[in-house]
């Protein structure tokens, strides 16, 4: 696999605020490919940022996995 075609996500757990509770934090790199990607799906959406493209692309892939 070449260099463009990574994915990287960095993990860490953090506590939630005003509690102990320990949630599950994530850093997504958006670099090469992905954010190629990213960048037609801002334009052809009119997305004003990555945030958003981004909870589109979630919302719609556990979408379509839980009608699978």
């Amino acid at each position: 696999m070449s260099e463009q075609n990574k994915l990287v996500i960095l993990n860490e757990t953090l506590k939630k605020e005003g509690s102990e509770e320990e949630v599950e934090g994530l850093t997504i790199v958006v670099d090469g490919v992905i954010q190629q990607m990213f960048e037609i799906i801002k334009s052809e959406r009119g997305y004003t940022n990555y945030n958003e493209v981004l909870r589109d692309i979630i919302f719609e892939g556990v979408n379509n996995i839980i009608k699978k």
